[in-house]
């Protein structure tokens, strides 16, 4: 049920019942699995991450607001379709805590490899098969701040639009180049605008850390899933083979952690 309210002369809608069409679109955009579709949409919690998603030309569709605590006259006006919504229903809806009373839905955009847009000495990141929401997230977010041109996802394992890629990026799922391709692909890409390939490797007979040469010219790091690695087919070049040093019991790190080692010690490279 929607009630229709009026404050300094503005109608504002407000959703209280669990039957509303709107509530069980934003909870079934909630409980989705990643093969399933539903519109071909996902939903944005935050006012930081909204704003991120317009910023970047996501189409926007609807906003549900829970009035007491949210701030969001700046942002509503980017949505024809805005609602505001009750404590109780608001919970069930979303997943974090804190998010500011605020929840969006957007369209999702076609990542196809053909709309990148890249410049001179670029920098690439392949991720092949991520497994977990949070380290793709968590990647996404170091990509930003290290400044990569583009993210290309290989043998993809997880919905980039999922709530907590969403959540451990920040927001910067949407401030990054993404793409999605097989391999095929992505190899004839490289190939095709001469993008030379660095792969990574925990196995310790690859012991170079050091990239050589980084300035003026274009390539890609590869990263592969925290299981398996990266397959065979990025091995193909031996002496492009990169291993991060490890003194200690350990014979790992964490995916994310060990993305934003590589791609800090890049940014050096290319800085200093």
């Amino acid at each position: 049920m929607i009630l229709f309210l009026n404050r300094k002369k503005t109608t504002q809608m407000i959703i209280f019942s669990i039957k509303n069409n709107i509530f069980k679109y934003f909870y079934k955009l909630k409980k989705i699995k990643k093969k399933k579709k539903l519109n071909n949409s996902f939903s944005v919690e935050g006012l930081k991450e909204i704003k991120m998603a317009l910023i970047a030309n996501y189409i926007p569709e609807y906003i549900l607001i829970y009035n007491k605590i949210c701030k969001y006259e700046f942002i509503s006006n980017f949505f024809i379709k805005k609602y505001m919504i009750t404590y109780f229903l608001y919970n069930k809806i979303s997943y974090r805590k804190k998010t500011g009373g605020i929840i969006a839905s957007f369209f999702k955009k076609k990542l196809n490899i053909k709309n990148m847009k890249i410049s001179l000495s670029a920098l690439f990141l392949i991720l092949e098969g991520i497994e977990k929401p949070g380290n793709l997230g968590a990647i996404f977010r170091t990509a930003d701040a290290v400044g990569i041109d583009a993210i290309l996802l290989c043998n993809n394992k997880v919905d980039i639009f999922n709530p907590n890629v969403i959540r451990s990026s920040l927001g910067t799922i949407f401030t990054n180049q993404i793409f999605i391709a097989n391999y095929k692909i992505i190899i004839s890409w490289l190939n095709k605008n001469q993008i030379k390939i660095i792969s990574t490797s925990v196995n310790k007979i690859y012991n170079n850390f050091f990239i050589k040469k980084i300035k003026n010219k274009s390539f890609a790091i590869i990263i592969g899933s925290e299981s398996k690695g990266l397959s065979d087919i990025w091995f193909k070049k031996k002496k492009n083979i990169i291993n991060i040093p490890i003194k200690g019991k350990i014979d790992s790190l964490n995916v994310s952690t060990s993305t934003a080692i590589i791609l800090y010690e890049i940014l050096r490279k290319k800085l200093y």
